[in-house]
């Protein structure tokens, strides 16, 4: 059946790439509001010369000025109905198939679109029999799946999370922001309507995807090196060293993070708060987990999670800057911003007595992080973290500072978000704007408490 289906999607963009070598046609929607308008006519050499060198602008673009856009921009895809329908149907394959995508009214080409996510946010939308249960779902596109050099605003992917369980679509950006502004390498974050034949999605997260055009806008000395999705040093086998690869797969040389994590490893439990230093910048990992401590995140390099046989964490990516220099970047920040009581797993800088015990959180089982070798290493000196989380109280996570964050960023997507048709899961959009401006002072004081321990 996905041989079929293959065949099928091929056949499928031959007829679109042929197509749209005749013109725009009937499935091409553009935005009434756009600032630049394009005719639908392809009758005289300068309305293409016009659209080539609007498809063109969008390729040689920054990145930097998508997500600085002055207005929340839209994407229009269009595909055959059937397809679509297929395409919802099979979410959960995350396969690309070929879309018609413009920006703003101007053509991008025929690029990749498909659904992602995880469990929470992918796996668990269908229900036993396979019927979407969510109001919709995360997607990505990929601009160079059928062009191998097409681009758009320098990139070939880009993200765009459905927040389902953020009303308020801001956590994200937010969370992001404030590792930026310690430091962090962090992918860069806005929003974006999406509409499919002309169907209007709603407002959605667009979040830069960290991959190889990534690494070579924040690392332009070193830009091809490994990068490594949710790779800890004390769970990397020769498996899942190589399935953790994001770039790099056919030629990559992993010898240099089997010498990190085997020195991790086998360090003597006094050591290995200085074998680490050896391989991470200390004070780049405390600045880290402070900003992770400020916005409260359950679901990152601190969730080990466990089916019994397998255990990790996740959210997060490592570039290899260097063989003896591995950097955190942070992933997937929309789990942030509320503080749970049902999360009853000890914090990172705990070290309880049992270590074999598990802890139920989100249908699942984690253990505490804490036992983990890094953690408790880190734990033996917390000074560099404790001046990091006094900053960001000082600082981008002051109150006032992050109050006016929220008002601006309402005032930005407001109307997008007021008008989406997608139900909000727990309250209105307002209603959640307000909900998070409360959760600041609660989660300074909680971070307060923590740094006082």
């Amino acid at each position: 059946m996905k041989t079929c289906a293959a065949w099928s999607w091929i056949l499928r963009l031959a007829i679109m790439t042929v197509l749209s070598g005749c013109g725009e046609g009937d499935a091409k929607v553009s935005r009434p509001d756009a600032n630049t308008s394009t005719s639908t006519s392809t009758n005289t050499s300068t309305n293409t010369s016009t659209n080539d060198a609007a498809v063109s602008d969008l390729a040689k673009a920054n990145a930097r000025e998508l997500f600085d856009y002055p207005h929340v921009p839209t994407f229009d895809v269009s595909l055959p109905p059937a397809d679509w329908a297929a395409l919802k149907a099979n979410a959960r394959d995350e396969q690309y198939v070929p879309v018609q995508a413009s920006f703003e009214g101007n053509d991008i080409g025929t690029i990749g679109l498909r659904f992602k996510g995880s469990y929470g946010s992918l796996y668990n939308c269908f229900d036993d029999q396979g019927n979407m249960i969510c109001p919709r779902l995360s997607m990505k596109m990929k601009f160079d799946e059928y062009v191998e050099s097409q681009r758009f605003y320098g990139m070939k992917r880009l993200s765009f999370n459905a927040y389902i369980y953020d009303d308020s679509r801001m956590k994200e950006k937010l969370a992001y922001d404030l590792y930026r502004a310690m430091g962090i390498v962090t992918p860069r974050s806005a929003w974006a309507v999406l509409r499919v034949n002309g169907e209007l999605l709603g407002l959605f997260g667009m979040v830069e995807v960290v991959d190889g055009r990534f690494t070579a806008d924040r690392w332009p000395d070193n830009p091809d090196a490994n990068l490594y999705k949710e790779l800890w040093p004390t769970h990397a086998s020769m498996d899942q060293i190589i399935a953790a690869l994001q770039t790099n797969e056919d030629v990559a040389d992993i010898s240099a993070y089997q010498a990190f994590s085997k020195a991790v490893v086998s360090a003597d439990e006094g050591g290995v708060l200085g074998t680490l230093g050896r391989y991470m910048d200390l004070n780049y990992v405390a600045r880290y987990m402070a900003v992770d401590d400020a916005v409260v995140s359950y679901d990152s390099v601190t969730y080990f999670w466990t089916d019994g046989v397998n255990t990790n964490n996740h959210n997060y990516f490592v570039y290899e800057e260097s063989p003896t220099r591995f950097t955190l970047i942070p992933w997937d920040a929309e789990s942030t911003f509320w503080i749970d009581p049902n999360h009853t797993c000890p914090h990172w800088t705990v070290v309880p007595a049992d270590c074999s015990l598990t802890y139920e959180y989100w249908g699942g089982l984690a253990f505490a992080p804490g036992c983990d070798r890094v953690f408790r290493a880190l734990d033996t000196d917390l000074s560099a973290w404790r001046a990091a989380a006094r900053e960001l109280l000082d600082g981008p996570f002051a109150e006032s500072t992050m109050i006016a964050a929220i008002d601006r960023h309402a005032a930005f997507i407001g109307e997008a978000a007021r008008s989406d048709p997608t139900p909000t899961k727990y309250t209105t959009f307002d209603q959640a704007v307000q909900n998070l401006r409360n959760m600041i002072p609660q989660q300074r004081a909680r971070l307060e408490q923590l740094v006082a321990q």
